[in-house]
């Protein structure tokens, strides 16, 4: 398809989504100014795709469920971090621990959000920094969405690195606490990143019931492991409501 065919696409896809009662070919052939078996052939390539749908008795096109899909991807994406963000204050005044926002970036995971601890001793990194899979708490979480041959294509390529003596970077190994983390619902960083420090982390999931983010409270290994439990279960229920508010749990389009 032409980039002119493209631009085409989007304009009648815009038209059906501002306008109520659908597009007729021959209406956005006059509108437009294109030629009727132009239009035609595009809305034809969106429909198989999934991005239109006609109705049988007007013929008239409206937007598919892919098209909806999209959009609703587009909108929880955007909106992840203004909504989660009054929870990590939350969930810091409760912990007084620092807490991180993280999403999957590439070969990596990024911090895209965080409430620091105001303790002496505390964990902290720079928004925008990239860490690991293999040997985070949020990672691990991130990497419950891959399927196997996607953790064995960031294996080859490097991604895995190991940080600490506690690090896993055996690709069975990882397959296998993977497997604990989609059981219990949580994931911990036991020093493995960094000897000291000790992190729990719970997946967001969006409409699509996909992990869309990860939420994490870090801290020194003895303080986060005296609350452990503590911090899991406020974690779980703060991530429950984020995961809501992104439409997890709403009926999906057939």
């Amino acid at each position: 398809m032409s980039s002119v065919a493209i631009e085409r696409a989007m304009i009648l896809l815009r038209y059906i989504m501002e306008n109520d009662d659908g597009l007729s070919v021959r209406e956005a052939s006059r509108q437009f100014g294109y030629n009727p078996a132009t239009v035609q052939k595009i809305i034809n390539a969106l429909k198989s795709q999934g991005f239109v749908v006609q109705n049988e008795v007007t013929e008239r096109y409206y937007l598919g469920p892919d098209a909806i899909r999209l959009g609703l991807v587009a909108l929880s994406r955007l909106d992840i971090k203004r909504i989660a963000r009054v929870h990590l204050e939350e969930i810091n005044q409760v912990t007084d621990e620092t807490v991180f926002l993280a999403i999957p970036a590439g070969n990596y995971a990024v911090y895209i959000d965080k409430e620091v601890s105001n303790q002496a001793i505390r964990m902290d990194a720079p928004l925008g920094v990239y860490r690991p899979y293999n040997c985070t708490a949020v990672g691990k979480v991130l990497l419950t969405d891959f399927v196997d041959e996607e953790i064995e294509i960031l294996f080859r390529a490097g991604a895995f690195e190991k940080r600490t003596d506690n690090s896993i970077i055996e690709v069975d190994q990882l397959k296998e606490e993977l497997g604990r983390v989609r059981e219990r619902g949580w994931a911990i960083d036991n020093e493995e990143f960094s000897l000291g420090a000790r992190c729990l982390a719970v997946p967001i999931f969006n409409h699509q019931r996909k992990v869309l983010a990860a939420l994490t409270v870090s801290g020194p290994a003895d303080r986060v492991g005296s609350q452990q439990e503590k911090i899991i279960q406020i974690l779980k229920d703060h991530a429950k409501q984020i995961s809501e508010k992104l439409g997890f749990g709403v009926p999906q389009v057939a």
